[in-house]
């Protein structure tokens, strides 16, 4: 019963950040499953990808009225972080007998992705990284686009880590477009990603449903409420705080805990 409570309490908590923010959800589900409930690093991350793409696509139709989604960006993303994904999802599937990898390459993989994710966020919370005025707007071209999707295909694809964010940040870097329009490649582009990197644990049978599932109950009403809720929170704070939190759980990994 007190692990029901937990993966429930869990899921909620995720959830509602997801609603909220847009980010959190492999970055603070994973290391919960490695470290708090002790599981299989490549189960742990492909339990985590069905989580994140139902929560996600619950939450892109809680913010659908946010923005305005462009498709042919989203599909150029989606050349490269399709294929970067199966790649990165058949890499680590292909190694589930060699105990050293996965016991140690993988753990301090999602480590080091949950460090970059984290300053990534706590340096938008802090403005050093951040939309550039509407007069400076510079659209990526298709090759630019097709290479960020690429890399953030292969960490999703990896670890099920920092799509989202790492995305959001390699564009807020190089590029300055509208936020609706940014907005509108995160919901989309995100969703169709973890669903694709899923279905390569699911064939592979990396998947603990009866977790998703229990996950799913905390995570669908807490995006739902986290999305409703979005304009009376003060973000900044929340950020900063999920930003801590990530680096918390990529410090963790690091020093052995999902040992």
């Amino acid at each position: 019963m007190f692990e029901f409570l937990t993966m429930l309490g869990a899921g909620l908590v995720t959830g509602f950040l997801i609603g909220l923010t847009g980010m959190g959800g492999g970055a603070l589900m994973t290391p919960f499953l490695l470290v708090v409930m002790k599981f299989d690093p490549i189960l742990a991350v492909g339990t985590d990808l069905v989580f994140a793409a139902v929560t996600k696509i619950v939450g892109g139709l809680g913010h659908h009225h946010e923005s305005k989604i462009s498709i042919k960006p989203v599909f150029w993303m989606a050349v490269g972080s399709i294929p970067a994904s199966l790649i990165g999802s058949r890499f680590v599937l292909s190694q589930t007998d060699n105990r050293h990898l996965i016991d140690k390459f993988l753990p301090n993989l999602l480590g080091w992705t949950l460090i970059v994710v984290s300053i990534i966020i706590i340096a938008r919370v802090l403005r050093v990284l951040g939309p550039k005025k509407e007069s400076e707007v510079r659209y990526p071209a298709p090759w630019a686009l097709v290479i960020i999707g690429a890399i953030g295909g292969a960490l999703v694809g990896m670890t099920s880590i920092g799509g989202g964010t790492v995305i959001m940040a390699l564009l807020l870097l190089f590029f300055s477009m509208p936020l609706n329009y940014m907005v509108g490649l995160d919901v989309m582009h995100g969703a169709l990603l973890a669903i694709i990197s899923a279905f390569s644990y699911i064939l592979a049978g990396q998947t603990d449903f009866s977790t998703v599932g229990i996950l799913l109950l905390g995570s669908l009403p807490g995006v739902w409420l986290g999305a409703k809720v979005v304009h009376r929170i003060n973000l900044l704070l929340v950020r900063g705080i999920l930003g801590l939190l990530v680096f918390g759980a990529g410090l963790q990994l690091l020093l052995g805990g999902g040992h």
